[in-house]
């Protein structure tokens, strides 16, 4: 069926689901509270219907990949199952989240007639070889130091570490290298511009290598064929987001395209103590630059994405949005940030 091309679409929006959106710390994992929280969220993102004539949607899914580990795990112990890579889990939590959340968005009246799509998407990270202090993230169960074959997981170039405070159990870590190029951009791009809600680069992507990349996006080497390695690390969804967000611009000069992060927080703020006095309610990438680079940040939360933001305003984006997932649209809500041309223009009116 032909959907016909839209050509008067100027508002267009990439939306970064927190993972707390699908399943919050200390809830079941049950197929039903997860589809429940979606459904919350989705009541959340009802003004961006109004707002924008398109948009894509991505989400975390680490509490869906580290069950996924802990399933597979459990399997190979007990019936001596083949183990699941993280990519592999990555691909399998893509397609079942995708699945819920269109579930829900044709149970919700402001969704239900519009077209959605769910693409299980792959992205580049720009290196494959890491030293032994870019191993931060923590995925899957937790397993006593008996339970590791340690020379397999030498050789198969799987770290555990012990988290600050644990002794007696471990965990195994891997990088978080940056994304730079999604594969299915031009799929993605193509059903945006034609109306289609888009769920796609869901934890940031289903992380690939090309070992024939140079260090700048156009320095790899089409017809090489092995150029599509399957990587098992972890891309930080917000950064990937911005990838996205600033391909789209760059595709579409055109179109006014901002990226929206929702989190669990009302936005930014001065200190890490989040007093209402220290709020960040506006913000211009030149000031984002100091307070980066003048501020102890997270490296695990506000950081990326403040750097994921910065990426996208420095490749042309004029307007991005950080807040509460919960308090969307609400006046005084979350922090604005701007490009450095924008933010007079703001100011100024």
């Amino acid at each position: 069926m032909s959907i016909g091309f839209l050509k008067n679409y100027r508002q267009i929006a990439v939306v970064a689901l927190g993972g707390n959106a699908i399943l919050r710390k200390g809830q079941s994992s049950d197929p039903d509270t997860q589809r429940g929280n979606i459904a919350k969220a989705l009541k959340s993102l009802e003004p961006l219907l109004d707002k924008y004539d398109s948009f894509a949607l991505t989400h975390g899914n680490g509490p869906q990949v580290g069950n996924d580990l802990i399933r597979a795990h459990t399997a190979k112990q007990m019936k001596n199952l083949s183990r699941i890579s993280l990519s592999d889990c990555g691909a399998n939590t893509q397609g079942r989240i995708g699945h819920w959340i269109i579930t829900e968005m044709k149970r919700n009246h402001a969704f239900s007639k519009r077209r959605i799509a769910n693409i299980i998407t792959h992205v580049y990270v720009n290196k494959n070889k890491f030293a032994p202090d870019e191993y931060t993230k923590y995925v899957g169960p937790w397993l006593g130091a008996g339970e590791i074959n340690w020379n397999k997981a030498k050789n198969r170039e799987i770290i555990y570490k012990a988290p600050d405070g644990q002794n007696e159990l471990v965990r195994r870590v891997v990088p978080s290298p940056l994304p730079y190029k999604i594969e299915e951009l031009e799929i993605i791009n193509n059903l945006i511009m034609h109306g289609v809600i888009t769920i796609c680069c869901g934890g940031g992507g289903i992380p690939v290598y090309d070992p024939t990349f140079k260090g700048n996006i156009d320095g790899s080497d089409p017809s090489s064929i092995e150029c599509f390695i399957p990587s098992d690390v972890v891309i930080d969804k917000d950064r990937a987001s911005a990838v996205l967000a600033a391909n789209i611009l760059k595709m579409n000069p055109d179109c006014d395209v901002h990226l929206l992060i929702l989190t669990d927080v009302k936005g930014l703020y001065k200190t890490s103590e989040l007093r209402d006095e220290d709020f960040i309610s506006e913000m211009s990438l030149n000031e984002m630059e100091g307070f980066i680079k003048s501020n102890d940040l997270d490296k695990g939360s506000i950081k990326p994405k403040l750097e994921a933001i910065m990426h996208f305003l420095k490749s042309g984006g004029k307007y991005a949005y950080l807040g509460s997932l919960e308090d969307f649209d609400s006046n005084g809500s979350g922090t604005r940030f701007f490009s450095i041309d924008q933010i007079k223009l703001f100011r100024k009116a």
